[in-house]
């Protein structure tokens, strides 16, 4: 017999389903890892554990916990791809992008400043 209220899922949690225990109506995992959002549950699994999941969760208001989900989903994906310094290595890689923009647009000013002073040489003969 199928679900009666279509707001009730029928499928395991992807947290439960890795787990391989039964997913419960209060499961408070469910909505923020649904059954195909897999690959993200192990890498947060793999980066913080169950119980650490559910602590951090707890810790912010309700309106909070999606934002905080996918702040642990985002963190476990970039730690997966780079072991070794996680975020710190993209943080790094904006900043010294910021600073080559920097430094361009500084030339660029340079150059642009240069020209006026031409065209106002230019004017005055």
């Amino acid at each position: 017999m199928e679900n009666a209220n279509p707001l009730i899922s029928t499928e395991k949690c992807a947290a439960c389903t890795h787990l391989r225990k039964r997913c419960d109506a209060n499961c408070q995992l469910a909505p923020y890892f649904p059954s195909n959002r897999t690959e993200d549950f192990q890498n947060v699994y793999q980066l913080f554990g169950v119980s650490n999941i559910i602590n951090m969760l707890n810790s912010v208001d309700d309106e909070q916990k999606g934002k905080m989900a996918e702040s642990l989903i985002l963190e476990a994906k970039i730690r997966k791809e780079n072991p070794v310094y996680g975020c710190l290595a993209i943080e790094r890689k904006m900043k010294l992008a910021i600073e080559e923009a920097e430094k361009e647009l500084e030339i660029v000013h340079k150059q642009n400043a240069f020209c006026k002073e031409m065209a106002k040489s230019q004017m005055q003969k």
